[in-house]
Order: structure tokens, then sequence, then C-alpha cells
């Protein structure tokens, strides 16, 4: 991607979103298959794969702080601030979706090949950053809430099943997700000159 994506999201915080993501993701796709598909218990819909295509399921629910998420194994879907900021799961890098471009229901990524573009004004950096903090903070709430459900030892599962090591330990998945949201929106904040501010006691 474009040196505009670096200015939404540092490299660095692109390359830890993406490794938390993926192991997330991972243990999402597990949770379908629990008793009561935990996604469902949480208070997500679903939207199955129609008979004969190929895909994932879509599963919708809204965001903490307002907006809505869909969820695909290959990726989530944010509707934020007047905007859908789509983030791969293979890359971690936001990107605005123009959803009039897009047929829906959408079970597979390339089903949104076309509509994708990187964030390029300040609003659209805005969005695309307050989008992948809604994300991150509703995977640590969910992350949170499996702990509660069934406890450490079907995530400890989940994991085990997964050929790559998880970068965080399993119990503080959440809590990386927490740590991930909150460097994201540090970048929100304005950075403040005082070099120039007035010495005390001159």
């Amino acid at each position: 991607m474009g040196s505009s994506l670096a200015e939404a999201l540092p490299l660095e915080v692109r390359r830890e979103g993406e490794r938390l993501f993926d192991v997330s993701m991972w243990c999402i796709g597990r949770d379908v298959s629990h008793e009561g598909n935990l996604l469902l218990r949480r208070g997500l819909s679903r939207e199955g794969i129609p008979a004969g295509q190929q895909g994932t399921s879509a599963y919708s629910g809204a965001l903490p702080g307002g907006g809505a998420l869909t969820l695909w194994g290959f990726g989530a879907l944010c509707r934020v601030c007047g905007e859908a900021v789509y983030v791969p799961r293979d890359g971690f890098s936001p990107c605005l979706l123009d959803e009039a471009r897009v047929v829906w229901p959408v079970f597979h990524a390339a089903g949104l090949q076309g509509a994708l573009r990187e964030p390029a004004t300040p609003r659209e950096h805005q969005s695309a950053r307050a989008a992948v903090v809604a994300l991150a903070g509703w995977l640590a709430g969910y992350e949170e809430w499996v702990v509660e459900q069934t406890g450490l030892g079907w995530r400890h599962a989940c994991v085990a099943a997964r050929r790559k090591v998880s970068p965080v330990p399993v119990e503080e998945l959440g809590a990386a997700w927490k740590r991930l949201a909150e460097r994201v929106a540090v970048v929100e904040q304005p950075v403040v000159d005082d070099s120039f501010a007035p010495v005390v006691g001159v």
C-alpha cells in the first residue's frame, strides 16, 4: 500500500494488528462450532452461504460506542463516522469501501474488490483509525466474554489447534486488543509543540 496508508496507521501498529487479528479470527472460526455458536450467543446475526456457493458466513452486530460490524473469515467491515471501513485479516490495512459498488450479500473477499480505496484525506484517515479502534474494542470485549462463558480451557484448545504460535498468551488476548486500541487512539491526539511556551519566572 502507498504512503497515504502510513498516515492512517503506523507500520508497527498494522503488523501488531495483523498478528492479533489472525489469531482472533482463527479462534472465532472455532467459536462458531462451540455449543450454541458463541457468535450467535453474543448477539450477532448470521447470514449463511447459499447452497452451491463458496466463502465464509457473514456475522453482523453493533460496535461499542455506535456503528455496525460485519465479520467474515477474511476480515471485518466497520461502519463508523459515516464511512464503511474494511479491515482485512491479511495486512490489517484499513480501506474505505464504496458500498454502492458491492453486490450484497458478500461471502468472499473478492466480492469487495473494486470497491476499496485507501484513505486519502485527513477525515478519511480519522475514519479509518476510528474503525480500527472500534474493532479492537469489540474484539477485546468479545475475548473477555468468551473466557467468562467458557473458561480459559476453550481458548487454550482453540490456540492449540493452530499451527502458528499465538503472538500473546491466550489469557492476554483481550488486554492486547485494548492496548492496540489505545495506540491507535493516541495517533488521533494533536501534537502540542511547547518549544515556544513562555518560560515561567522570566
